[in-house]
């Protein structure tokens, strides 16, 4: 099945693109089926994205942005899903642990049924008429009567590793996009600005986006990005070697990440990836593909280091409510 799938990666010279395509790689994906996209505005990548994915013509053409890191087994789980799907079913998406929304959400993945993308590139907007393209897009196929499908997975990490410039500027367009979370942002970021030089930057980023009251385009090229982040007289991260990012060490980051108390609050059900309990079956499922990437016996480690630290969170978190 992990051949049915065109793999494109949206890139605008993210420090994680490398890492992004090792991981795609470490999961089956041959190289001819994988293509960077290194376009801007946000619009023209989406255009050329698809049209890829038309002239390749796989049954499924995944686009995934390069600030994303994959986990183990979930390009297969996404295809399993979206099989499962009706044919209307235009594009199907999951989860991403976003390291400055402070736990899951929907972003950065998309799964497209590649026989409707003549008619998404019919809906993408004119530039500039949404500061969300792709939602946009998804919304008028909706409209159409071809619908997106939310699907409860967690797909992996989403701006961990980011280049300082990526981090200013992906706030300051949050300050727009997202205004209605600035006390979620900046309570997440305010404690973690002592100890991680990234949470600093994004504070940064989003006071510049709130000053900027003109119109903001998702378009690195934007003027107003470099100038703001010029100011801050930062040193860039060196660049990242492949080799130090096996998809392991994604799963690893996942299982111990434990989201802060506000966003716990603020998001009780994780943004929808846990609207009830979820039972053995996505457990069992993660510890299948985790079989089949690494072997019996280096799953069975995982799934003991995953019971065991799921009981030492749930320790924890009794502790601290005493």
């Amino acid at each position: 099945m992990i051949n049915s799938a065109t793999v494109i990666i949206r890139s605008v010279g993210e420090r994680t693109e490398e890492v992004c395509r090792a991981l795609i790689r470490a999961q089956g994906v041959t190289d001819n089926a994988i293509f960077v996209v290194r376009e801007a505005p946000f619009s023209q990548a989406m255009r050329t994205s698809f049209r890829i994915g038309l002239d390749q013509a796989r049954p499924w053409t995944f686009c995934i942005d390069a600030d994303v890191l994959l986990r183990p087994g979930s390009i297969q789980r996404m295809l399993e899903l979206a099989e499962q799907q009706p044919e209307n079913v235009c594009e199907i998406q999951g989860y991403i642990l976003d390291k400055f929304f402070g736990g899951p959400r929907a972003a950065g993945n998309h799964l497209y049924r590649t026989a409707l993308l003549d008619r998404v590139l019919e809906a993408i907007p004119v530039e500039g008429a949404d500061i969300r393209p792709e939602h946009h897009t998804l919304q008028a196929m909706e409209a159409a009567g071809f619908p997106w499908v939310l699907v409860r997975e967690l797909v992996g990490l989403h701006d961990f590793e980011q280049s300082y410039q990526d981090i200013f500027r992906t706030c300051f367009v949050q300050a727009h996009k997202h205004s209605q979370l600035t006390s979620l942002f900046l309570a997440i970021w305010r404690a973690g600005a002592g100890s991680d030089l990234d949470y600093r930057v994004a504070l940064a980023g989003y006071a510049r986006g709130i000053e900027h009251h003109e119109e903001v385009r998702i378009d690195a090229r934007s003027t107003y990005f470099e100038q703001g982040f010029n100011v801050l007289g930062i040193s860039e991260k060196p660049a990242m070697d492949p080799s130090d990012w096996p998809l392991s060490r994604v799963e690893d980051i996942i299982l111990k990440w434990n989201e802060p108390e506000i966003y716990r609050i603020k998001f009780p059900t994780k943004m929808g990836l846990e609207l009830r309990p979820p039972g053995l079956a996505p457990y069992l499922g993660r510890f299948s593909n985790h079989l089949k990437t690494f072997g019996l016996g280096r799953s069975v480690l995982f799934a003991l280091g995953w019971l065991l630290q799921r009981m030492g969170q749930r320790i924890q978190r009794a502790v601290s409510k005493c």
